[in-house]
């Protein structure tokens, strides 16, 4: 079985903290969601609307948006490296 590889951005070194910060600003709808979702106990998506614990529906809203914040912390935080070029100054 091979090892799993976690997704890396390597960009130059002046880009690194505008790039980590931009990543975290665009996670923040979606674990907005999710906090709104554990806290009232509805999910509302764009076509339907799921209470916790009545069907599967509000369990997979969470996943979805907790897999779209999850990218985009790691890229925010571990997932984006500098770019480093052997003999460049």
């Amino acid at each position: 079985m091979r090892p799993v590889k976690l997704m890396k951005l390597y960009i130059k070194a002046k880009w690194v903290w505008p790039i980590r910060i931009i990543c975290l600003f665009i996670s923040a709808p979606f674990l907005h969601k999710v906090y709104t979702a554990f806290s009232t106990g509805i999910a509302e998506s764009s076509r339907y609307t799921s209470v916790q614990g009545e069907d599967w529906g509000f369990y997979a809203f969470v996943f979805k948006y907790m897999a779209f914040a999850f990218l985009f912390v790691w890229l925010g935080t571990f997932g984006t490296k500098e770019k480093r070029v052997e003999g460049v100054i």
